[in-house]
């Protein structure tokens, strides 16, 4: 049966989450700010995900949307936007998550180095890298009903998928990426990655399989980026990009910041290691180091007050809101940057011969 017109503001779906108003554009989705409304006079603000009607004609689209729904509703954490419910009404397919008023890093980040004309304030930033680790640490530590490690890859670590609340806290968002260990399969073809080219870690880009350590090797490609105000491996084409990651072509963080600690380089430049044996054990050791950093400071601001009041101010000067997204995001991504990339063969060219594919859902239709 072929879905109903997509939703509009004021429309209840499932019965009891009236939508309110857009919050944000994603690759494969819409995000709404919406109201849950119960007996009595209970109501609660949540965020409604709206799976694109013609990504989900697509099964490999579909599989990742349920994958992010049920990978969601385990992870408890408060570092984890958590996954409320999943439903499919009329046709079209909704997840129901825990509303987080903020933005994302990606627009605090071009607000404070675009708008106010300054670099992020660096215990700022590994703050909410500290936050942005814990998150992937439940993901990575987490326990099946036995007690059994069942680790979680995120493999969609980058500005985008943080929020940082107007309390301060950040949070981690969109698992529909993620490898789960207790998934029977993973759907994605030989020579193809899934996750962003910017942050690919060397191992993936070489073909290995991901793992919490390639999370980690994104999480530092985040921060270096909120430190330094743009992207490490963003400003090329995919495939030098991915020549550049695989290099450990890393432009030097003490240069392009030279007020931040010696020991906060040295953090961001072990989780940027090719060689991902000389990463941090683990992201929570690397969240354990950020906060050692933190405690050898001499500001004694509260971090979340200040972060919390610099959203606030992001938010009015952008004329927000209430969204949790910049302007530069309100263009879908229909595309192969909404998760899945061509990897090059041991010649450097693509492995299918297409070179970079523009469009997989074309593909997959012919």
């Amino acid at each position: 049966m072929a879905a109903t017109p997509p939703p509009i503001p004021r429309q209840r779906v499932g019965g009891k989450y009236e939508l309110v108003e857009l919050a944000g554009t994603g690759g494969m989705s819409t995000v709404w700010r919406a109201l849950q409304h119960g007996p009595g006079k209970f109501r609660r603000t949540v965020a409604v995900k709206h799976m694109f009607p013609h990504l989900a004609e697509v099964e490999l689209y579909r599989e990742m949307f349920f994958e992010e729904a049920r990978v969601g509703s385990v992870l408890q954490d408060p570092n984890i936007a958590q996954v409320y419910d999943f439903l499919v009404d009329h046709g079209h397919y909704y997840l129901v998550l825990e509303w987080v008023e903020g933005i994302d890093l990606f627009t605090y980040i071009d607000y404070v180095v675009n708008h106010e004309g300054r670099p992020t304030r660096w215990e700022l930033m590994v703050a909410v890298g500290i936050g942005m680790l814990r998150g992937l640490a439940a993901a990575h530590e987490r326990h099946d009903e036995d007690g059994n490690v069942e680790e979680i890859v995120h493999r969609d670590v980058t500005p985008h998928n943080i929020l940082i609340s107007t309390k301060g806290p950040a949070k981690l968002i969109d698992f529909g990426l993620s490898l789960a260990h207790d998934r029977e399969g993973d759907s994605t073809e030989p020579g193809i990655a899934k996750g962003k080219t910017a942050y690919l870690a060397p191992e993936v880009v070489r073909g290995g399989r991901p793992t919490p350590h390639s999370d980690q090797f994104a999480a530092g490609c985040v921060l270096w980026e909120a430190l330094v105000g743009r992207r490490l491996f963003g400003d090329t084409n995919p495939f030098d990009a991915m020549r550049r990651i695989a290099e450990g072509s890393v432009e030097p963080l003490r240069e392009l910041r030279p007020d931040i600690p010696k020991k906060l380089v040295r953090v961001v430049d072990r989780a940027l290691s090719v060689d991902d044996t000389k990463r941090f054990g683990s992201v929570r050791e690397m969240a354990g180091r950020l906060g050692g950093v933190l405690r050898a400071s001499t500001s004694t601001d509260d971090l979340y007050h200040a972060l919390g009041s610099t959203v606030r101010a992001a938010r009015v000067a952008m004329d927000m809101g209430r969204r949790s997204q910049g302007p530069r995001h309100e263009t879908p991504i229909p595309d192969l940057s909404s998760g899945l990339i061509e990897l090059p063969g041991a010649d450097g060219k693509p492995r299918h011969g297409r070179g970079w594919l523009p469009n997989l859902l074309r593909r997959l239709r012919n």
